[in-house]
């Protein structure tokens, strides 16, 4: 019963913490995040004690330094003399590149982590402003992943050219 002493309280986890989200869906919808928001205002109602809960999803740096310690092994897997060998050191990146299109997970969890993350915002879902967002501003604004895809090329390649 809500509001009756239970003892503790159990492990909480979320795994993502988007307040809103577009997916394939036309406009935009509500995620894991106005459920956990809904949930800790309704508890923290009720109970003296704060609602404890772990998010891993996105915003959480812990999600872009687990994608980059990946991206480490992934590497070093895949180069030929590796194989085999323990006491190798891992790789690391001048850069790592976030493309988004929600500022306040994507980019808000780029900024977070820092070095060696650059972030990319697409128009191309939650976002869809002219400008760069003012609270969470990316370190690039194009209108799609294609663009996003094609500034990483350039970047990367001084070489790169598009046809």
């Amino acid at each position: 019963v809500p509001g009756e002493e239970n003892g503790q309280q159990p492990p909480l986890y979320f795994a993502a913490d988007d307040l809103q989200y577009q997916a394939a869906f036309p406009s935009e919808r509500l995620g894991m995040g106005a459920f956990r928001i809904a949930l800790e205002s309704v508890f923290n109602r009720i109970h003296d004690k704060p609602l404890e809960y772990t998010s891993f999803g996105k915003p959480n740096p812990f999600v872009f330094s687990n994608a980059e310690m990946i991206l480490r092994h992934l590497v070093q897997l895949s180069s030929p003399g590796n194989v085999g060998t323990e006491d190798v050191r891992l790789p690391s990146f001048k850069t790592l590149y976030m493309i988004g299109d929600n500022p306040l997970v994507d980019v808000k969890g780029a900024q977070q982590t820092g070095y060696p993350w650059f972030s990319i915002l697409t128009r191309t879902g939650v976002f869809r402003q002219r400008e760069n967002h003012t609270q969470y501003p990316a370190d690039m604004v194009v209108d799609t992943v294609e663009d996003a895809v094609e500034f990483i090329l350039k970047r990367e390649d001084a070489s790169y050219v598009v046809d």
